[in-house]
């Protein structure tokens, strides 16, 4: 059975009328020929890479996080770390969305070193808190968080002094269905309300939702830090102890997501070099994770900001190379960046033709 992701005639939904409704994102198609600029967050570089590339690179992109919002359309623009405010109050003014990734930091700034780095933990927050002012001003702007990107948005929506809400669970390196909550939550939610009735049920019996992590955030941590009436739980999932977790999430006022599953894992990641990890190839997966990655750009396509096409040139990920790591990593490719990095804007000074 394949699943009507992309299809003009409307589809079922929870509970729902057959009609779409006008809030329903597939109708976002502003400017048909405008393929939105999200930007990905470079990750303080992880330990496995600095052994390979050496000490010179400060960061990366996993490459997969690329190919998954380039796969419904959209063009990437990699947002540096360790960098003042007033730089991502200016690149957010560029792109459409912002995903912050998955990673491996401490976000304890007692635990970091020279080499171990969490450089990200506060340019996230910078970006999360430029994208509530803006949304409150009237500028619609979505985030996705991923992982570690998830775990950082639910910290930064915490305005106390905490430097870490998460707590550890099992490891877990593994593909698992989602346990959805009940269908009345769905039908609110800005993710889920406009999914049609066969793919919710297939997202909680299929194992689409690649898990790589150790530490994670529970429903309880939500209530403890006084969150829980910032966010909507979608679902949750267990580890190999019965801990039951948040798997998927969203903001009740703003445009913000996050998974502690990988949607671009199983799409671009691949288990050549390491048989313990479960990640989950097949085709009706595969479009379980399509919607997601459909979703998010969707969004972004409701940001009304175009920037023109010379002015976009120096800012796409297509100006910096691309780094086949998955011999010595588990990800099958990255982009490696020097901690001075920055975007080519010399090499365009003469496209004001474009």
């Amino acid at each position: 059975m394949f699943y009507r992701l992309m299809s003009s005639t409307p589809l079922r939904r929870l509970g729902r009328s057959s009609e779409l409704s006008t809030n329903d994102s597939s109708l976002i198609m502003c400017d048909r020929d405008y393929s939105p600029l999200i930007g990905v967050l470079c990750m303080d570089i992880a330990q496995e890479l600095q052994r390979k590339y050496g000490e010179l690179i400060h960061s990366y992109i996993s490459a997969a996080y690329v190919k998954y919002l380039e796969s419904m359309g959209a063009r990437v623009v990699p947002i540096w770390i360790s960098r003042p405010r007033t730089y991502y109050e200016e690149i957010m003014k560029k792109v459409n969305g912002i995903l912050l990734p998955g990673g491996a930091v401490f976000l304890d700034d007692t635990k970091c070193s020279k080499n171990l780095r969490n450089d990200c933990v506060q340019s996230s927050k910078f970006i999360y808190e430029i994208a509530e002012e803006m949304n409150n001003g009237g500028k619609y702007f979505p985030l996705w968080g991923t992982c570690l990107g998830y775990q950082l948005m639910l910290l930064h929506s915490f305005k106390g002094n905490s430097n870490d809400i998460r707590r550890e669970c099992k490891k877990m390196e593994c593909s698992l269905p989602i346990n959805l909550e009940n269908s009345q939550v769905l039908q609110n939610s800005q993710l889920l309300k406009d999914c049609n009735e066969e793919l919710v049920a297939a997202m909680s019996q299929l194992p689409f939702g690649y898990h790589s992590h150790r530490y994670c955030i529970t429903k309880q941590i939500l209530s403890d830090f006084n969150i829980a009436n910032q966010w909507t739980v979608l679902a949750t999932n267990k580890d190999s102890e019965g801990l039951e977790f948040i798997s998927v999430i969203e903001h009740k006022k703003y445009p913000f997501f996050g998974s502690q599953i990988h949607p671009e894992q199983i799409y671009y990641e691949y288990d050549d070099y390491d048989d313990d990890r479960g990640r989950c190839h097949s085709f009706r997966c595969l479009e379980i994770t399509q919607y997601f990655a459909k979703f998010f750009v969707q969004c972004c396509h409701r940001n009304k900001y175009r920037c023109r096409k010379a002015e976009a040139l120096p800012y796409l990920i297509y100006n910096f190379p691309i780094e086949f790591t998955a011999p010595y990593t588990s990800r099958q490719q990255c982009y490696l960046f020097k901690e001075n990095v920055d975007y080519p804007k010399n090499k365009y000074e003469s496209t004001d033709d474009l």
